[in-house]
């Protein structure tokens, strides 16, 4: 296939020499096309120097390709919908139809690699490709995935047959693509969960993308039997139980890379609804600088979790991000000279060189009964994945008397927290003040998009809240103005923000005497503890996140 400078040049040889694009004027576009980190040809368009169809007309010409007009050649829903949306819309692509035992493709940049790579990954069948302007794909799929969404039907088409052996539901939909497809869709728009909801004319499929649910597609009702089997079965649970909860787990391939998939079953009144959380297995790229952890914190930090023996208490609400920090600091201990075991609920990823526990309640292995035992194998470093009872914090907390560094998760909101937490457990001060050595709360907070990220002038109110003063002039933060690759929110990934209390002398005096958490928190502050608020703050100042996402997960008083 020719590169895409090579078509690019091509191009640009043809508008010279056609007389539409003078050498001058084509500097200027390079210049902004460099400037603005976008293709020469997306420059060329929204200057009017050629038009889309135009461009479509030239990529075929160039590639080789049919050019495909889909004003006068209509393609048919049931094709459309054989791709999920966010990937037909950032690819610009669609399929058009059958011919000859050939699925046929029609595509706005036949140039890109991507383009082709993803079609032919969804299909085992040849593919045709046309070229087609990139507004005319625009106008099919809005119209096509609106009228799909007003149905509550998007994407329930009957996938191309295939060479390979499928089940089908009563409908005639194919369950194991379809959920394929599902898993696909959620793995290509970075969604960390699942969410499959029975209601009464139809089951709704719900990403939880950047922490926020959006509604990526439905079937008709009675697809949810098949469904629903089709995920137990992946799972290795009782298709034939509808009436107690399950939990489960698979291993799926997407796009070149092993997703571990947990499941939860849980019957509800219109039928069992499924959550499926989604964990890639490679972890080895994680530091804590991409944690999110600023210089001063992560030093901090990196002299703590080094420190011989003592308890580290990381704190927050569900889905925080708690359990991936401690991940992140186990391999920076992980050493060959060190045994390191840890207890979790369930073992989410597989570290090589530790070795892990799972809780299993069934055949009474607890987080108390685990860390009774472990503390019988020699270990340098222990994890506990939760301490829940006052039975697991009295273990823990003996065992980093005993010379063993413990790393634990506490559901707590603040860093200083923890201590109350630990004392309402039924733990005594003066072995919480000994055996405490720092906590660090956290959140997730959304990151501003890259591709789109804009600046303006903050409003005055925008600047009290900053504590900016009001006349300083030059004050600049940023937003996502939204593009095809943060799918138009503004946002793409997040990381975490964190509160970090480090356990010196004076603090421990004061657990020994009660003191209250507002006494805690107010020594904590004035001995160099690093807030929440402040934290978030300072990634708004650097362009990371925006003011409304810093207030959205932290409070003035944070």
């Amino acid at each position: 296939m020719i590169a895409a400078e090579a078509a690019e040049q091509l191009i640009v040889s043809k508008l010279i020499g056609g007389g539409m694009l003078p050498p001058v004027q084509l500097a200027n576009h390079r210049r902004e096309s460099e400037i603005d980190g976008v293709p020469l040809i997306e420059v060329l368009i929204r200057n009017d120097v050629i038009s889309e169809a135009d461009v479509g007309q030239l990529y075929a010409d160039v590639s080789g390709l049919r050019f495909l007009d889909l004003t006068r050649r209509r393609p048919t829903n049931a094709w459309v919908l054989t791709l999920p949306e966010n990937i037909a819309r950032q690819r610009m692509c669609l399929l058009f139809g059958e011919v000859s035992g050939q699925l046929v493709a029609a595509v706005a940049d036949p140039i890109d690699p991507a383009v082709r790579s993803t079609i032919q990954a969804r299909f085992e069948r040849p593919i045709q490709y046309v070229v087609s302007p990139r507004f005319q794909i625009r106008a099919v799929l809005d119209e096509v995935y609106a009228e799909a969404r007003a149905k509550g039907a998007r994407m329930t088409a009957l996938p191309p047959p295939s060479a390979r052996v499928t089940e089908s539901a009563g409908s005639g939909i194919n369950i194991v693509e379809q959920f394929d497809s599902i898993i696909d869709e959620a793995v290509d728009r970075r969604a960390s969960d699942i969410h499959v909801e029975p209601e009464a004319d139809r089951v709704r499929i719900r990403l939880r993308i950047d922490g926020r649910l959006i509604e990526a597609r439905a079937f008709p009702s009675e697809v949810a039997s098949a469904l629903v089997s089709r995920i137990k079965v992946l799972a290795t649970l009782d298709i034939t139980e509808r009436r107690k909860p399950q939990d489960g787990r698979f291993t799926q391939r997407s796009f070149d890379q092993d997703i571990d998939v947990r499941v939860a079953v849980i019957p509800t009144a219109r039928g069992e609804r499924i959550t499926l959380r989604l964990l890639s297995q490679n972890r080895s790229a994680l530091s804590l600088e991409k944690l999110g952890m600023g210089i001063e914190l992560r030093q901090a930090f990196e002299r703590l979790i080094h420190r011989p023996y003592g308890i580290i208490l990381i704190t927050g609400p569900t889905g925080s991000g708690k359990t991936t920090t401690l991940y992140v600091a186990l391999q920076q201990v992980n050493t060959i000279d060190r045994h390191i075991i840890t207890i979790e609920d369930p073992v989410e990823y597989e570290m090589p060189g530790i070795n892990q526990v799972a809780v299993d309640e069934e055949y009474g292995v607890s987080f108390s009964m685990a860390l009774r035992s472990i503390l019988r194998h020699d270990p340098d470093i222990i994890m506990v994945g939760e301490i829940r009872d006052e039975s697991t914090a009295r273990l823990a907390i003996e065992a980093s008397l005993t010379g063993h560094l413990v790393f634990a998760t506490l559901h707590t909101n603040t860093a200083v927290g923890a201590v109350t937490r630990l004392l309402d457990m039924g733990c005594e001060p003066y072995l919480v003040a000994s055996a405490l050595i720092g906590t660090m709360a956290q959140r997730l907070v959304r990151m501003i998009c890259t591709n789109c990220r804009r600046a303006y002038e903050p409003t005055l109110a925008e600047k009290k809240i900053m504590g900016i003063p009001p006349e300083r002039p030059g004050v600049e933060i940023f937003r996502g103005a939204g593009c095809s690759r943060c799918l138009r929110s503004g946002y793409y990934d997040r990381a975490g923000v964190f509160e970090y209390v480090p356990f010196d002398q004076g603090l421990a005096n004061l657990v020994i005497e009660k003191a209250t958490t507002e006494q805690l928190q107010r020594y904590a502050l004035e001995h160099g503890a690093i807030t929440l608020r402040d934290d978030t703050m300072a990634k708004v100042r650097n362009g990371s996140t925006t003011l409304e996402e810093a207030l959205r997960v932290t409070t003035l008083t944070d």
